[in-house]
């Protein structure tokens, strides 16, 4: 079985178009999709680091739930996508499980990193994202030989305000997603 497990972000969720076409692009390739959410979270988190760590506490406890029938020794094909909290808890989810499975970083946070293996996953990150420094998710993913794909300017949903420019970002990260799911078909 080929899965693929979608982390949402807190407002961004899997209807919204880099998750959206994340899914598509990998229904299209044989995955089965499977999506987790969270409520209940709290508001404003930005710049708090308690509201933060309680959010992540909060969310993966929700994950651990909906995710506790999944037979993952089934799974001969795993990926997560995960958008912003959503990267973080998928990072986390896999290591605290022991997982082998292919992490899709969308617009990650520095603290997504202190969970990611080495080499399994592909990053995009937004110059102007308010959420994450782009120092610190470039000095990540280099350390963690995870390859980086930046758009200048644009923000948490790697968008700009130009909408052109932000169909075509769309579009590229689909594309680098594809690149990545046929180089790396198996371990």
């Amino acid at each position: 079985m080929k899965l693929c497990v979608m982390f949402p972000g807190v407002g961004y969720t899997v209807d919204k178009p880099l998750l959206y076409y994340s899914g598509k692009l990998l229904r299209e390739n044989g995955y089965e999709l499977k999506s987790v959410g969270y409520h209940d979270l709290p508001d404003r988190m930005r710049g708090d680091r308690e509201k933060m760590e309680r959010a992540f506490s909060m969310a993966m406890e929700q994950v651990e739930e909906q995710m506790k029938d999944v037979d993952w020794q089934a799974c001969e094909d795993l990926v997560f996508v995960g958008k912003s909290i959503g990267t973080a808890l998928a990072a986390a989810y896999a290591k605290n499980h022991g997982l082998n499975v292919r992490i899709i970083y969308l617009t990650p946070l520095r603290e997504t990193f202190k969970f990611s293996a080495e080499g399994k996953g592909i990053a995009f990150h937004g110059t102007g994202d308010p959420w994450a420094v782009t120092a610190d998710i470039q000095e990540a993913c280099e350390r963690l030989n995870i390859p980086l794909y930046l758009y200048p300017e644009a923000n948490h949903s790697l968008e700009t305000g130009d909408i052109p420019a932000d169909i075509r970002n769309v579009e590229d990260v689909i594309r680098h997603i594809r690149e990545y799911l046929n180089q790396h078909i198996s371990f």
